[in-house]
């Protein structure tokens, strides 16, 4: 496949939640990313956008799956989860102490979108693994009804108006 470095991985349906999850996440650690590149109003946009991704849904994600994947995973696996869980969270809250209308510093932008987005990867493409291997198809299916009843509740920003488009990043002048 051409741009793409890993192939699609096949996800247990009760994981699948988790996963479509996720899309949410890289889309905001994204423009994270990209605004620490660019001007006040993209860092401004994208730290709006997170925000309201982390209260639609991110925030309860990270509880969802402390509660129904630590059970199933290493406690290698745990530490690193509840590490970069608690890495992202102590982020959002240092850049929710600032003032809402001025723009988060670049370092925090470039950080938090670093720490979301290889958060995300590793779970994508070590953790679920894993735990599609280890797991009996009786815990499997439990945490399928769970997520299955967790998707019901939560609207998530899928159903959303329409998208947003955020600012283009501005070229910085040569010095």
């Amino acid at each position: 496949m051409i741009g793409h470095d890993h192939p699609p991985l096949q996800r247990h349906h009760s994981l699948q939640p988790f996963s479509r999850d996720h899309f949410v996440g890289l889309r905001a650690a994204n423009r994270l990313r990209l605004a620490a590149q660019a001007g006040d109003s993209a860092r401004l946009a994208a730290a709006t956008y997170l925000y309201e991704c982390w209260d639609a849904e991110i925030c309860d994600h990270f509880q969802q799956e402390e509660n129904l994947l630590i059970p199933l995973m290493l406690p290698e696996e745990t530490q690193r989860l509840r590490r970069e869980h608690d890495t992202i969270r102590d982020l959002v809250a240092t850049g929710r102490s600032r003032r809402s209308d001025a723009p988060p510093a670049v370092q925090w932008c470039a950080e938090l979108g670093r720490h979301l987005h290889d958060h995300i990867r590793w779970e994508e493409r070590v953790l679920f693994g894993s735990i599609q291997q280890r797991a009996t198809p009786v815990q499997l299916a439990a945490v399928g009804r769970a997520t299955a009843e967790i998707e019901k509740r939560r609207p998530g920003l899928r159903i959303r108006g329409p998208r947003q488009r955020m600012p283009e990043p501005q070229k910085k002048e040569p010095i």
